[in-house]
């Protein structure tokens, strides 16, 4: 079963307000803190609320997105198996709906018609680009209740 198209949206809204909130406190982009899967991370539990896993499976600390799957691997983790636990379902098709996130040089969540992802010149969140009908080149990922 799948949320809402009002879940998903007000997950979202809410995790964007949180890192942009954490964002105007600090004075630098922080990985972990208020980078995009940082975003990723509050998206979830937003969405899930206790029931996220997301967090408990990263038990590291990351500088730069290449470290941050490099150490998901190293725990014996895909992305794929990674979105999985966190109950996400792959997108195989690879047409994006709202809510759904994307990896592709850091984490996009599908906000409706444009990708909501982190600055990393600490601004905040922002819409780095345009959904389009089909992504070919990301891992697309759907959550569903677990």
């Amino acid at each position: 079963m799948y949320y809402t198209e009002e879940e998903l949206k007000q997950a979202l809204e809410r995790a964007r307000v949180k890192i942009d909130k954490i964002t105007e406190r600090t004075s630098e982009y922080t990985r972990g803190t208020n980078d995009c899967f940082a975003l990723f991370l509050t998206y979830d539990e937003e969405l899930r609320g206790k029931d996220s896993k997301a967090e408990k499976l990263i038990t590291f600390r990351w500088k730069s997105t290449r470290e941050w799957v490099v150490k998901l691997a190293r725990t014996g983790l895909s992305l794929e198996d990674f979105a999985a636990e966190c109950g996400y379902e792959t997108v195989i098709n690879k047409r994006p709906l709202l809510g759904d996130v994307a990896f592709d040089k850091g984490c996009l969540i599908n906000e409706g018609k444009f990708w909501v992802s982190t600055n990393e010149d600490n601004t905040g969140t922002h819409y780095p680009r345009q959904v389009e009908f089909l992504e070919r080149n990301i891992s697309l990922f759907r959550p569903i209740r677990s």
